[in-house]
This record gives C-alpha cells, structure tokens and sequence, in this order.
C-alpha cells in the first residue's frame, strides 16, 4: 500500500517536471480561445502546492511547482492563475502567511506578470484547522503582502464561504457576508467566483462540492449572487462534481438561467450570461 507521504511526493516529481507549454500548443489554444469566446482564462494550480508549509522538502518542492504553473499561465496567456495558500500545519497562522506571500515572491521572480496580464488570485478554503484562507481576513492579509511585487486579487468559492460558517443562504445573511466582504478584501478585488453548492452544512468546515440548488445553499443565493450589480465585470465558473456525462454543462445552464433576463445595469449595460460563465 502506497503511503500518502509517497503520493505526494510523486505528485510533485510529475508536477516540476512538466515540460513547458509547445509553441503548437500555444498558437491552437489562442485559435481555440477566439473561438469560444472563453474570456477571460481561468487556470488553478495543482493542490498539492503547499506555499504556507514548514516542511523545507515539500516547501522547495512547491516554489518550484508553483513557478511551472505561472510560466504555464503566462505561456498561454491566462488572466488568472488561483492559488490556495496551503496549510500551515507545525507553525503559527500568522508564519504561514509570511512564508506563502514570499514563496510566491521567490516563485515568480524574474517574472513580468503584469506584462502578461497575469493576476495570481488567493482562494478562500473551507476553513479546517491548520489551512489558510478560511476567511476573509487572512486573504486580505496575504493580499497587503503581496501588493509590491505582484498583481494579486482574490477567488471567492461560494461552497468554501458556507462551511467556514458565512451565512450566504437567508437574505440578510448574504448581504451581511458580502459588506464584510467589500470591508476586509473589497468586492473590487475578487476577480472570480467558484460557484458550488454545498453538501455539507454551514460552518462545517468539509469541502464537498454539490451541485446547483442540490446542496445546503440552494438556488437562491445563486440567483442574488448573479445579479448583484456590483459583480458586473467578476467571472463565475461552476466547480461542482460530475457524476454523470454532461452534468457539468447542466450546473452552467442552471447557473445561466437564474440570470436575471434582460437585467438592466447602472450606466444601461447589461449582464452577459454567456460571458460570465
């Protein structure tokens, strides 16, 4: 039996050892982009990344690893390249932040990020014990340290949100949730949304993606999320299980039709729902 210390470590030998992205790969995917209309690109590094931890083996290990996936999302001209922190287990909350923002610094040194319109977006977590980004304060601290040497914002996953204990679900909890959002990140720097539903119950701390209105959030703070016009230019990507075939183009339609039709925003735009999921 294969020990998990094991696979994580072969995860990491597959994961610095990816070669870098093709010329050929580049120049179809850019074709493919167009195409599509997938705008803006989305890409999210590999978990076992562990920026926040104190073990040197693994911390070396994940530098490395997290540098491949900035040069990866440069080479194919993504917006945004989301990273959880990690887990900072065998040393303070407060030594975990440090140490993540300056592996990220060491990771994309030599790197113009910003002249490849790469923003690295910091994701929210369930909130367990030893990991980082379990609420918005501690994003918001990892985003001050990373102001000076890299574009940075945030990723804001709605099954995350839940079970760390934000109330999303009744109506005045959502708002209330979303003003402390707007005080501690502000709503300006969260570039993406996960939208997830959640098979755990609120501040349960378990990370188990369920699909749309299937789970313990339901419809409807889907459907307030969507249509805040405050949230007009952020991207919203479904990451719920697939179970079946197709069940993820099932999660984007639902998505899609909570979008308020024809919705009328500040300054006469509207919401694109083909252009938001």
């Amino acid at each position: 039996m294969v020990s998990p210390l094991v696979r994580v470590m072969r995860a990491f030998t597959w994961i610095i050892h990816e070669p870098a992205v093709a010329k050929q790969m580049v120049v179809r995917w850019a074709r493919l982009r167009a195409q599509y209309g997938l705008n803006p690109l989305v890409i999210h590094a590999n978990y076992p990344v562990n920026l926040a931890g104190g073990n040197p083996e693994f911390h070396t290990k994940s530098i490395a690893a997290f540098r491949g996936e900035v040069e990866r999302a440069l080479a194919l001209r993504a917006e945004f390249l989301v990273l959880h922190p990690g887990s900072f287990l065998g040393s303070s909350r407060e030594e975990g932040l440090q140490r993540a923002a300056l592996a990220i610094e060491q990771a994309v040194d030599g790197l113009d990020l910003a002249a490849g319109n790469l923003r690295i977006l910091i994701g929210n977590t369930a909130g367990s014990e030893f990991s980082l980004g379990g609420n918005f304060e501690q994003i918001a601290e990892l985003l001050y340290l990373l102001s000076d040497f890299v574009p940075a914002g945030a990723c804001i996953d709605t099954c995350h949100t839940h079970v760390a204990g934000y109330d999303i679900v009744s109506e005045a909890g959502f708002a209330e949730t979303l003003d402390q959002l707007e005080r501690t990140i502000g709503l300006k720097q969260v570039y993406v949304w996960h939208c997830n539903d959640a098979k755990a119950a609120r501040g349960s701390k378990l990370d188990r993606h369920q699909h749309i209105g299937k789970g313990s959030i339901g419809l409807e703070p889907f459907r307030r999320l969507l249509n805040d016009p405050r949230l007009t230019v952020t991207a919203f990507i479904a990451e719920t299980p697939i179970d079946e075939p197709l069940d993820d183009l099932a999660n984007v339609n639902t998505l899609k039709r909570l979008v308020a039709d024809a919705k009328a925003l500040p300054g006469g735009k509207r919401r694109s729902p083909a252009s938001t999921l």
